[in-house]
């Protein structure tokens, strides 16, 4: 319970990685604490992430759950400090222009990134919508990812 509150939207597989538990013995006790009310399972993408119960609306589960995410927690994390155009944004998250139009597809259906002519651009630029920036500027920009020790544990 201490590791998913200190590492909202983590995912099973990382629990039993970070903590050195085996999968099942996760499983079972994620499974006991959101049946329990005190935590919550939001869907992400193929993943089931964790969070404290009635801690995060759901935008805000969406976004933790993203910058979570290598690419597009890296896509946030730069979109947060200034738009950027498909050549600009690929060359500083490190992804090939193909990858970048996969992911970038799949941010702008969600709604969290937009794109257009933006503040008196002459090119096509990429942003994050107003209520999206003030979350992961919240985060500070960051991956919210902090591992914990917990008292007892022997790792």
């Amino acid at each position: 319970m201490a590791y998913i509150l200190t590492n909202p939207g983590v995912y099973l597989r990382e629990i039993s990685e970070d903590l050195g538990l085996s999968l099942g013995a996760v499983q079972y006790h994620v499974w006991a604490l959101t049946r329990d009310g005190q935590l919550e399972e939001c869907r992400s993408g193929r993943y089931r992430r964790f969070f404290g119960a009635a801690r995060y609306a759901e935008g805000e589960r969406t976004v933790l759950s993203l910058m979570r995410q290598g690419a597009e927690g890296r896509i946030l994390a730069v979109l947060s400090e200034e738009p950027k155009s498909h050549t600009e944004l690929a060359a500083a998250v490190g992804l090939s222009s193909q990858a970048l139009t996969w992911h970038m597809k799949r941010l702008l259906m969600m709604g969290v990134v937009e794109s257009g002519l933006r503040r008196g651009s002459e090119r096509c630029r990429y942003y994050l919508d107003d209520s999206i920036l003030a979350r992961v500027r919240a985060l500070g920009g960051r991956q919210p990812r902090a591992t914990v020790r917990l008292p007892g544990s022997v790792f």
